[in-house]
């Protein structure tokens, strides 16, 4: 009778840790962007997104900036982590590589899709300009502002690579560790960071037998933008306030 007394408690605190460890909350899963290089930038977008924090209606994330140390690097950049969270009632499901890799479909595919997952910074205050412009390629070398601001981090998914998503769980976060890419200035500015989440539909011309041209069309499936965060940026030799 003692034994199976024992036997009951012992069943009994099992289980109880075993829903203690289900409650507690899962580290995130963090990606390190920081080495990425910057693609080349789109024709469009990304848009320089909206001050207001939110979602668009299809996809419910939040999205936070952290700053470690507003420490400038010689070239104004500094380290920040996106963290998306899923406030949706459903998985979601995400890109996680940090590598595009070819655009041709992998045999005996004649096509896929690619979700490309884009982070970046606005911050008029805190910008420098030159991250803002571009060439309009005139023979005075005349700068223009830009509508595509440069990024701080690209996550691919390709359709025909399961292994280059990640199902983000209700209340589950994801990290991208990543630069900033933009050189800021010194002093206490505000930054927002956004957030968007596009589907390429990217096919092998197969009229030809010796044509390996692709075509893309490409949509949105979602945008959301954090709240903007005021942050001290100095370099090593900076005496503001």
């Amino acid at each position: 009778m003692n034994r199976l007394k024992l036997l009951v408690v012992l069943i009994a605190l099992l289980s109880a840790r075993e829903l203690l460890l289900l409650a507690r909350p899962q580290a995130p899963l963090t990606l390190d962007a920081t080495q990425q290089l910057a693609p080349p930038k789109r024709g469009r977008g990304p848009f320089p997104g909206s001050t207001t924090p939110g979602h668009s209606a299809d996809f419910p994330i939040r999205l936070d900036q952290l700053i470690p140390t507003g420490d400038l690097k010689p070239d104004g950049t500094v380290l920040i982590d996106f963290r998306i969270t899923n406030i949706g009632n459903k998985p979601i499901t995400l890109p996680i590589s940090i590598r595009q890799g070819n655009l041709l479909p992998n045999p005996p595919n004649a096509e896929y899709t690619v979700d490309i997952l884009t982070l970046w910074l606005t911050g008029p205050e805190a910008i420098k300009e030159e991250y803002l412009a571009g060439y309009l390629g005139d023979p005075n070398g005349r700068l223009y502002k830009s509508e595509s601001p440069e990024t701080s981090a690209e996550l691919y998914g390709r359709s025909d690579d399961p292994q280059s998503f990640y199902a983000l769980a209700p209340n589950q976060s994801l990290v991208v560790h990543a630069s900033s890419r933009v050189g800021l200035k010194a002093g206490n500015h505000p930054l927002t960071a956004h957030a968007e989440l596009l589907r390429e539909f990217i096919g092998l011309d197969t009229v030809s037998p010796r044509s390996r041209a692709v075509h893309a069309t490409s949509r949105v499936i979602g945008t959301t933008d954090s709240k903007p965060q005021k942050k001290m940026f100095s370099t090593g030799n900076d005496t503001t306030q």
